[in-house]
């Protein structure tokens, strides 16, 4: 699954890799929980759009909020079905965090790509909140030492398919990521509560370094 991420990256930075087209104002954010509202990217009459909507689609019946699609599944879900029609969304991020079996919270992010772009679907309805959730895909060899889901990251050469309105050729880009083009490492355990939204959670972390900090103080 993918339960939290981050996104410090500012408006120019964007445009350079979406498109100049994007406007809006946005603060840094290091440790983005399922409730909240961070950016999110669409196509709005062929041109690129950048809104701030809710993460997780409510479900009564489920009493809980849904953050995830498996794109395994999704065509065969009457949740997301139709949104993958036309409702194809992009979640910029630089990195996304995850737990091992051992509770231990870990930074994933792209080995060259300071920017990159989840696979969303959005959920756009009058007079309420608008919504979306992250797909996720089986994680690869390396990425499944630390968790076996991952969030699917769709290619820049690719963001036009998933956002426009080639159903097939969406579908065909759904893939999962290559875990090669990965890296990560443990961070602090303060990254578990979503008030800690600085840049330290997405810091190395060094047990022993922080076991003697606590000695010395």
């Amino acid at each position: 699954m993918c339960g939290r991420f981050s996104l410090s990256s500012n408006l120019e930075e964007l445009q350079n890799e979406f498109s100049n087209e994007i406007s809006g104002n946005f603060p840094a954010k290091y440790n983005i929980s399922p409730g909240q509202s961070p950016v999110v990217i669409s196509l709005k009459k062929n041109n690129f759009y950048l809104n701030k909507i809710h993460w997780g689609f409510k479900v009564p019946k489920l009493g809980k909020l849904v953050i995830n699609a498996r794109s395994e599944t999704i065509i065969e879900k009457p949740l997301f079905k139709n949104l993958l029609l036309q409702n194809r969304c992009l979640i910029p991020a630089n990195s996304w965090f995850e737990w091992d079996n051992e509770k231990k919270p870990y930074l994933i992010k792209h080995k060259k790509n300071d920017i990159i772009a989840f696979a969303g679907l959005q959920r756009i309805e009058e007079n309420k909140e608008s919504s979306f959730v992250i797909i996720t895909a089986e994680a690869g060899k390396d990425l499944k030492k630390i968790h076996n889901r991952t969030p699917l990251v769709i290619n820049k050469e690719n963001f036009l398919f998933w956002l426009g309105d080639d159903y097939e050729k969406a579908c065909n880009i759904l893939k999962p990521i290559n875990s090669n083009d990965y890296t990560f490492y443990p961070v602090s355990p303060k990254v578990g509560k979503i008030s800690n939204d600085n840049i330290s959670v997405t810091e190395k972390y060094h047990e022993k370094e922080s076991q003697l900090n606590l000695f010395s103080n």
